[in-house]
């Protein structure tokens, strides 16, 4: 018997389908932002696996504000698409694309894992710092397979290798920190 005022018929928090597109809009409406800028900005960096500070940062951060369940894919997706469209080069050109997706649905079971399990910043900093890295060494795959000028030499120099990768999870660390940290301001800030 449901009697007002009983557990049993407590209404559930659920999000309505246009806040929901909302918030996948707004992760894609981010990765054609990071997409633009990988094509665009020129930097004198020149090491392997830097790109990825240009769209896992702003991918990530806008997937945690919007909490979006595939919204750091959906905004891979764009930065990927957006990248190519622009004529720039994002993990090694059309065929190995793929490979940036599946770095943003890395970062999407990190968040949902992290979503699940409300803890301390002194857990969750580490798993999406670990996600990112993880992303980008999924990207260094395309290494193996680039045949650009840039690429390393694949002739056999293991210390070479061991080099890009070193670089490339790095790269992936610094970017899931920092995408998180700002991810979890945003959301905060938009909370108050």
């Amino acid at each position: 018997m449901n009697v007002p005022g009983s557990l049993s018929i407590t209404e559930k928090s659920t999000r309505t389908s246009s806040a929901l597109a909302e918030s996948y809009l707004s992760c894609i409406a981010v990765g054609v932002l990071a997409g633009v800028a990988v094509a665009e900005l020129q930097t004198p960096l020149h090491w392997p696996g830097h790109k990825v500070v240009f769209w896992m940062i702003p991918v990530l951060a806008s997937r945690i504000a919007a909490r979006a369940r595939a919204g750091a894919t959906a905004g891979a997706s764009a930065a990927a698409a957006t990248t190519f469209a622009l004529g720039g080069r994002l993990a090694g050109g059309v065929w190995l694309m793929p490979l940036v997706i599946l770095a943003g649905a890395l970062l999407d079971l990190a968040a949902q894992w992290v979503d699940r399990r409300a803890g301390s910043v002194r857990w969750w900093m580490p798993i999406f710092g670990l996600a990112g890295l993880a992303g980008n060494l999924v990207c260094f795959i395309k290494r193996l397979f680039d045949f650009a000028p840039a690429a390393f030499d694949r002739s056999g120099n293991f210390q070479e290798l061991l080099s890009v990768a070193g670089s490339y999870a790095v790269f992936g660390l610094v970017a899931g920190l920092l995408g998180a940290g700002i991810g979890y301001a945003i959301r905060n800030s938009l909370r108050d």
